[in-house]
Formats: C-alpha cells, sequence, structure tokens
C-alpha cells in the first residue's frame, strides 16, 4: 500500500492519505458505522509517521466523514461531504440550507450586548449615530461542525426584548412570531475574503481556508430595516446559489 502514496509529489502525504481514505469511503470499502484502520495500522501500511496519519484523520474529522471515539477508534459517520446550499434569491436562516435528514443543528451563543451604533451600522439600519443598538453573535453548527460565525444587530427600542429572550433555531421566526415583524425583502451582498484569527478560531479552521462574507440588510415592508446581518462562512463547505431570471437582449 505504500506505493499508493508518491513521497515525491508537492501534495503533502497526509492530503494524499485523506484522499485515498474519502475514496474508499466514497467506494463503499469503509461503510458508515464502521471503524476504518487504526493510526497505527494506517502508519505501519503507508510506512508514514504516525503524526502526518493523525492530520489526515483530523482533516476528514474536520470536514464530519470522520468521528473520533477516544478509546473506541475512528468511525465512518457519512458517505459525502457535509454540503449546506445557502439560495440568495429569498430571506432564508441557517435552518433552511439543509434539506438532509438526520442532520443535528445546534446554535452557540457568543455574546449578546447593548452597544452604542457606529456610524456605518447606523446608517444601514437608517439610525441615528450613538443610538443603542443589540448586537448578537452566534456560531451555526451542524453534526457538532461550526459552519456559519453570525453577528446581528437590532435597534435597541424595537427589539430590546431579544435581551432576555433565548435564541436558538431561526431568527426570522423569532421576528416574525414574537414581534410580529413583517419581513419583505433583503439586500445581500457577498464576498470572499480571508479569516481573521479570531474567525479562523470560531469557525475551528486554518487561516488559510477562505471565507464567504454576507452582508444582509432585511427590510420590513414599509422599506425599514430590522436588521443588519455579517455572516462569515465557511469557503471550504458551503454553496451558494442563485437563480436567474430570463436573459433580456
Amino acid at each position: 500500500m505504500k506505493d499508493i502514496l508518491d513521497k515525491r509529489s508537492p501534495i503533502p502525504l497526509y492530503h494524499q492519505l485523506a484522499n485515498w481514505i474519502e475514496a474508499r469511503i466514497a467506494d463503499g470499502t469503509f461503510q458508515i458505522g464502521e471503524t476504518i484502520p487504526s493510526e497505527t495500522q494506517l502508519a505501519e501500511d503507508f510506512q508514514l509517521n504516525r503524526n502526518t496519519v493523525r492530520h489526515a484523520l483530523a482533516s476528514l474529522s474536520q470536514k464530519g466523514l470522520l468521528e473520533r471515539r477516544r478509546g473506541m477508534g475512528t468511525f465512518v459517520k457519512r458517505k459525502a461531504l457535509l454540503t449546506p446550499v445557502h439560495r440568495l434569491g429569498r430571506i432564508t436562516s441557517f435552518v433552511d440550507d439543509f434539506d438532509i435528514n438526520g442532520i443535528d443543528l445546534d446554535d452557540l451563543e457568543l455574546s449578546k450586548e447593548v452597544m452604542t451604533a457606529s456610524d456605518e451600522i447606523a446608517r444601514k439600519l437608517k439610525l441615528k449615530t450613538d443610538t443603542r443598538i443589540i448586537c448578537i453573535e452566534r456560531l451555526r453548527i451542524a453534526d457538532q461542525t461550526p459552519f456559519v460565525l453570525e453577528r446581528q444587530y437590532y435597534a435597541y427600542e424595537t427589539f430590546k426584548e431579544l435581551l432576555q429572550k433565548k435564541i436558538e433555531g431561526s431568527m426570522y421566526k423569532i421576528l416574525v412570531q414574537h414581534f410580529n415583524i413583517d419581513l419583505h425583502h433583503s439586500v445581500q451582498t457577498l464576498r470572499a475574503m480571508m479569516p481573521s484569527d479570531e474567525i479562523a478560531r470560531r469557525l475551528n479552521i486554518g487561516k488559510t481556508i477562505p471565507c464567504m462574507f454576507l452582508e444582509s440588510i432585511t427590510y420590513d415592508s414599509l422599506d425599514n430595516p430590522v436588521e443588519l446581518l455579517y455572516s462569515f462562512y465557511r469557503g471550504d463547505r458551503y454553496l451558494f446559489q442563485v437563480e436567474s431570471t430570463q436573459y433580456r437582449r
């Protein structure tokens, strides 16, 4: 098996091994729920350092394909990468991005505070400068893997009850059901970026993995801004989809 890996290739050995394991999962050699060979066995079979093997398994665990259980081994968690799709043509939440059964979705509320609006945030929410706002920072998680870091901004006087409310699941559902807000339309701006140290740490990714930054301003039917949302998506896991209308000459 040692000949499967090309030690003269510029592609790191851990990456080559991870690709080989991923291919064996895809072709059914390693079935969902089964254990794969141990670190010691893989190191011996491929004549690799155990740290190299450990790096390969860690990368596949981070992708959500493997699950490492202390004292039990490494198990196949799923056959293909969990790749959510965010549709930009309508107002959707993180929950709506997953149409696969059996996905364990979770939220981690990192902070919830009252602060003074900066000039930029005040302008986008159509508030006076120095107006009090609420900032909520959440980490959106699927199958124990961080996918999105969100920072949400709301006018304090309108949404101060959010400070006492447990925020989980779709914020849009909370705005509609609890505050009776008419979410009419949104303006979304998307761009690629390299993560800062903080964002990389929150999303559990390396600083060389790009992120997609999405700014979304959601309005009611009277064109009043309801929410300013800054979202940082893992660029290695997320897909973005836009439905286009007919071409016009």
